[in-house]
């Protein structure tokens, strides 16, 4: 079992949301309050996206293709500790369980996250020419950028300059900037895109009620694409809203090309 009597030290972060090694393998992250989201807490994709970046360095050498992650409690801004264990090391297949905590040593999420190792797979691509309808003619840096209500702050507009760029038949579109200059957190820059796209056709369709929305999982199936974008666009599509429980579909592309699909759930609380 973790416990954080285990560590020593401070931790210095070089750059926003890179992790520092401890020991026996356990990585710890810097959360600041600019990484927070409309209902206090750090964003869910946040959180995500440093589970999937812990499991991955216990296996550089493949990629990762999937995550699924349930958020138990929110998380205030500290030191996020993350546990990735290794679940299986296949010949092909890398499986990975992720736990992280705050700094009262509380479970805030547990994820597992999938890893290929891709010289055993076929070299086929297909590509989809619809994608390119989600971008409703527009480029990633222009659209409209988010406005935070007066009365109800949404820090992560600032490190992430959330762009809405307008419907499709795939959904609502946000672009988010990437935060990360390695290509290879790629997908964990996917993971922050997706959970910030949820919002918006959630909060369209209940607009008026006297609600919060937040999303209480996020799972994403990664394509492989390799990209160095500035920018990812995801889209959201509300599939169904029944008895306060709203489920959406998820896409995020770089340009025309799928980074990753997805689901997500929304609880819609009574305020």
């Amino acid at each position: 079992m973790w416990s954080a009597n285990k560590f020593q030290g401070p931790v210095n972060f070089h750059e926003r949301l890179h992790g520092v090694l401890r020991n026996e393998g356990v990585w710890q992250y810097q959360l600041e309050p600019e990484f927070n989201g409309a209902f206090g807490g750090t964003n869910g994709g946040v959180l995500t996206a440093l589970c999937l970046n812990a499991a991955h360095n216990l296996c550089p050498d493949r990629k990762p293709i999937s995550i699924d992650a349930r958020f138990i409690r929110s998380f205030r801004p500290g030191i996020a500790t993350v546990v990735p264990e290794l679940l299986s090391n296949g010949r092909k297949l890398t499986t990975a369980s992720i736990d992280l905590f705050n700094s009262q040593e509380q479970l805030c999420v547990r994820a597992t996250a999938s890893f290929a190792d891709m010289s055993t797979l076929a070299d086929i691509d297909r590509h989809e020419a619809e994608t390119a309808a989600a971008h409703e003619q527009n480029l990633p840096d222009e659209g409209k950028l988010w406005r935070a209500p007066a009365a109800q702050p949404i820090p992560l507009i600032t490190p992430f300059q959330p762009r809405y760029m307008g419907k499709s038949t795939l959904g609502t579109s946000t672009s988010v900037e990437i935060i990360w200059s390695e290509s290879a957190c790629l997908p964990e820059a996917a993971c922050i895109a997706a959970d910030i796209s949820v919002g918006p056709p959630v909060a369209a369709i209940t607009r008026g009620e006297q609600i919060a929305i937040p999303n209480p999982d996020l799972s994403l199936r990664f394509t492989g694409v390799q990209a160095n974008p500035k920018r990812l666009v995801a889209t959201c599509r509300l599939d169904s809203l029944n008895a306060g429980i709203a489920t959406t579909s998820l896409r995020v592309l770089a340009g025309d090309c799928i980074i990753a699909t997805g689901v997500s759930m929304t609880t819609c609380l009574a305020v």
